[in-house]
C-alpha cells in the first residue's frame, strides 16, 4: 500500500479526497491523527461520533459508565432493544467502527468522576456532554493547563448550547485578491494570515460580568441567559434543578440576572425558563442532529486550523431555529 509524503495513505487520500481539497493534505494528516475523548454517550455524543469517524479522525475513546435503559432508544440511533441493560459506550462502539473501520474506537466504562488528573492529559479534543457543573470545571481547569481544547455541550427537547475553551488557538485565514483576478482575468490569489484568539474558561463565562454588553445584551439570545441561569442555580444548591424548582428560579430571577450584569428582567423569559427545565432530560433527535452537526463541524475546524471556531457559546433553539454564537 502506497504512502504519500504526509503519511496518509493511497486509498485514504481516495477515501477522503473531497476534505483533502477542501481543507488540504497537512490539514486531514493532522485529523488522522487526533486523539478525541467523549465523555457521556446521549443522541447529541451519537451525532458528533458520526461525523468526526467519517471525517477520519484518528481515535475517538467513548467514557461512559451508565447502562442503557428504554428511554434512551427514542433519539440514540446506535442502540437498539436488544442492547437494554448494557453500558452504553460498549454497545455504541460497534456502530461508530462499522462507519469508518479506519477509526480506533477505544471504550472506557469508568466513572469519570474518578479518572485521575493525567487522564484528560494526552487527548486533542475532550468533550463532555450532559455533566455537572463540578466535573466541567474540573476537566477544563486540566486542560487549560496543558492548553488543549475543551468542549462541553447539551441538547434537550427543543434546546441545545455549545461551550469551547480553546485556550490560544492559532489558525490560518484565507482571503482571495477578488479585485485582482477581476482586472488580468487570472485566477485570484489566495492570501493567508496567521490568526491567533484566546478564550475564556468555562468558569470564567460564568462569572462574566454582561453589562459590558450594554445595548447589545437585548440582541443575545434569550436561551443565553436560561442556561446561564441554570448553571448558577446548580452551583448554588449542587444539582440541575427539576421542575419542582422552577417557582424558585422565577422568584429569584432578578438576583441571578444582577449577578450577571443585567438590569432588564424581561431579557430572562420566565415561559423559556419553564419550557428549558421541564425538558432538560428529554432527548429529541432532530434537535441533536443540528447541534451534533455544528460541534463536530467545530472539532474539524479546529484540528485543521481552518477559519475561527465557536467563541465561546453557541445556542440553538428549535422554536425558532435560530442558532447564535455569543463571545464571552
Amino acid at each position: 500500500m502506497s504512502t504519500t509524503t504526509s503519511g496518509i495513505t493511497q486509498d485514504e487520500a481516495e477515501i477522503y479526497d473531497r476534505q483533502i481539497r477542501l481543507w488540504g493534505l497537512d490539514a486531514q494528516q493532522r485529523i488522522r491523527n487526533a486523539r478525541v475523548l467523549i465523555a457521556g454517550m446521549r443522541a447529541l455524543s451519537d451525532e458528533v461520533c458520526k461525523n468526526i469517524a467519517l471525517a477520519g479522525v484518528g481515535s475517538i475513546t467513548l467514557l461512559d459508565h451508565d447502562t442503557i435503559k428504554e428511554e434512551d432508544l427514542g433519539a440514540q440511533f446506535f442502540l437498539s432493544a436488544k442492547d437494554i441493560g448494557k453500558n452504553r459506550a460498549e454497545a455504541s462502539a460497534p456502530a461508530i467502527q462499522q462507519l469508518n473501520p479506519r477509526v480506533n474506537v477505544v471504550v472506557d466504562q469508568d466513572d469519570i468522576v474518578n479518572k485521575p488528573d493525567d487522564f484528560f492529559n494526552n487527548f486533542d479534543i475532550v468533550c463532555l456532554f450532559h455533566k455537572e457543573i463540578g466535573i466541567l470545571e474540573r476537566v477544563n481547569t486540566l486542560r487549560r493547563k496543558v492548553g488543549k481544547p475543551f468542549y462541553t455541550a447539551d441538547a434537550f427537547g427543543w434546546f441545545g448550547y455549545i461551550f469551547c475553551d480553546l485556550v490560544k488557538h492559532t489558525y490560518i485565514e484565507e482571503r482571495k485578491s477578488e479585485s485582482r483576478g477581476k482586472k488580468s482575468g487570472e485566477e485570484p490569489k489566495v492570501q493567508r494570515t496567521t490568526c491567533v484568539e484566546e478564550y475564556a474558561s468555562f468558569e470564567q463565562s460564568l462569572r462574566s460580568d454582561w453589562s459590558a454588553k450594554g445595548k447589545k445584551v437585548k440582541r443575545l439570545s434569550p436561551l443565553s441567559f436560561v442556561i446561564h441561569v441554570l448553571f448558577k442555580f446548580e452551583q448554588d444548591h449542587g444539582r440541575s434543578p427539576t421542575e419542582k424548582d422552577i417557582p424558585q428560579i422565577l422568584a429569584q430571577k432578578d438576583k441571578y440576572l444582577e449577578a450577571m450584569g443585567v438590569k432588564d428582567s424581561n431579557l430572562l423569559q420566565d415561559e423559556l425558563i419553564k419550557d428549558v427545565v421541564s425538558l432538560l432530560d428529554t432527548e429529541m433527535a432532530p434537535v441533536a442532529a443540528i447541534v451534533g452537526g455544528v460541534l463536530a463541524q467545530e472539532m474539524i475546524k479546529v484540528l485543521s486550523a481552518k477559519e475561527l471556531p465557536i467563541q465561546n457559546w453557541f445556542y440553538y433553539s428549535g422554536l425558532d431555529g435560530s442558532g447564535m454564537i455569543h463571545q464571552i
